[in-house]
């Protein structure tokens, strides 16, 4: 920064206005002339105003704070052991020489966001957030860039992927020559999983592609695994079936060789639903168990989740001594927790609790509650989230009750409607 930056900078981080600042030294206009640059301060003004901020006349050569909040962004990068990244956190925090310089503090700031999203402090995210738009015009283009990656990076944790996606896309126009192959990586599978969500499944794609080649060469097996399941999610939507299991596959046997217990759960999940998709039900059954083994206890809703699989394939294939198991194992966490359709506080929570209910009606034929959840709780659920397969799945189930219970008029309509639903599937993609 010039000399009239840094004072602006200094001034607005202590929340003093231009008048109070000004006051016994210089005019408010001529001081404002010294922030924008248009003039240089005389020594003796230049000396007042920083003895009035209690800074230096100039900024210290800070190498120290340089390694410092170099080496705190490398391990956010790539984070894989959130303890160990927390244990480093609280090693540096309070440092003085994280301070000592405007561009060293203003880098570390800006980390802090994103140190706060991997720790799923939201809250303390959104505040720097707002803390940190203060002093936009003072960011070189590469904290800009970051900037910009990281308050994607919170709208996409808060589940906003329209908004996570637009500014991602932003961070990539203003992104820098000189960022790391690494980083740009990470922004590119930012806006492959930002794009998947968003149903721009060619986007999806092209950016995923460019992410995994980079990550190939780099050599980052958690990143490789990552892309894989991305691409393997568009190849789906785009109906290349066989390339979308190559690819969860790839995923798998790269995934089983790294000890990371959440990643082997997404890849052994994803394989498995995706076998469910496609009606092998046997491997679905194998792949979703073998996931549970990855899972922590507090995953509640990734439980339910995978509980309904496996009731809906042992229903399938009519094992109901298993189907019944695995919602007896269900109906453990219910009551433990002590769930009830108002108590999920997110909407795959809430989703994966109704959908079990649901489960629950159909296995114990209850047959009027299972038809009041499907259709009243339920499709709504599903439609809100574009999940056509689903409702098709549950109308196919609804409509067949009613054809058995002789409402047969109500059947041609439920059936139709599941029709539809996978009909919206194509539609939905562009096919």
């Amino acid at each position: 920064m010039d000399t009239g930056m840094r004072l602006k900078y200094h001034r607005l981080k202590q929340k003093i206005s231009l008048e109070e600042f000004s006051s016994g030294i210089l005019s408010p206009r001529e001081l404002k002339k010294i922030e924008s640059g248009v003039k240089d301060p005389a020594l003796k003004e230049l000396e007042a105003l920083c003895k009035k901020l209690a800074i230096p006349l100039a900024p210290k050569d800070n190498p120290i704070g340089k390694v410092l909040v170099k080496n705190f962004k490398n391990s956010l990068l790539h984070p894989q052991n959130k303890a160990e990244i927390m244990e480093q956190y609280n090693d540096i925090q309070g440092h003085p020489l994280l301070h000592a310089d405007e561009d060293v503090e203003l880098e570390y700031c800006i980390q802090q966001i994103r140190y706060y999203i991997i720790t799923g402090d939201l809250d303390s995210a959104e505040e720097k957030i707002k803390e940190m738009e203060r002093f936009r015009e003072f960011m070189s283009q590469e904290q800009f860039y970051l900037f910009h990656k990281y308050n994607g990076n919170y709208n996409y944790i808060l589940n906003d992927y329209e908004k996570a996606l637009k500014t991602y896309l932003v961070a990539e126009k203003i992104a820098p020559n000189t960022i790391s192959a690494s980083e740009l990586g990470d922004l590119y599978y930012s806006i492959g999983i930002s794009s998947t969500n968003c149903r721009e499944t060619e986007k999806a794609f092209k950016y995923t592609e460019m992410a995994l080649k980079i990550y190939q060469q780099e050599f980052i097996p958690k990143r490789i695994v990552e892309c894989h399941l991305n691409i393997a999610i568009t190849h789906q939507h785009f109906g290349n079936f066989k390339m979308s299991m190559d690819h969860y596959k790839n995923a798998l046997t790269i995934g089983n060789k790294l000890e990371i217990d959440i990643l082997r759960f997404t890849t052994e999940f994803n394989l498995g639903y995706s076998y469910f998709l496609f009606q092998n039900y046997n491997q679905s059954i194998t792949h979703i168990e073998n996931s549970l083994k990855y899972i922590h206890p507090e995953y509640t809703a990734d439980l339910l989740l995978s509980y309904c699989i496996l009731i809906k394939c042992q229903y399938e294939v009519k094992n109901f001594d298993a189907a019944r198991e695995w919602l007896r194992k269900g109906m453990e966490i219910v009551e433990n927790k002590k769930l009830n359709i108002n108590s999920p506080t997110n909407h795959i929570f809430k989703e994966a609790y109704i959908e079990f209910i649901c489960l629950v009606h159909l296995l114990d034929e209850n047959y009027e509650d299972f038809e009041d959840y499907v259709l009243n709780q339920l499709i709504p659920s599903l439609e809100a989230t574009d999940n056509y397969f689903e409702s098709g799945y549950y109308f196919g189930h609804l409509g067949k009750l009613y054809y058995e219970q002789e409402r047969y008029k109500e059947a041609a309509e439920i059936l139709n409607k599941a029709k539809e639903s996978y009909k919206k599937i194509n539609t939905l993609f562009g096919e």
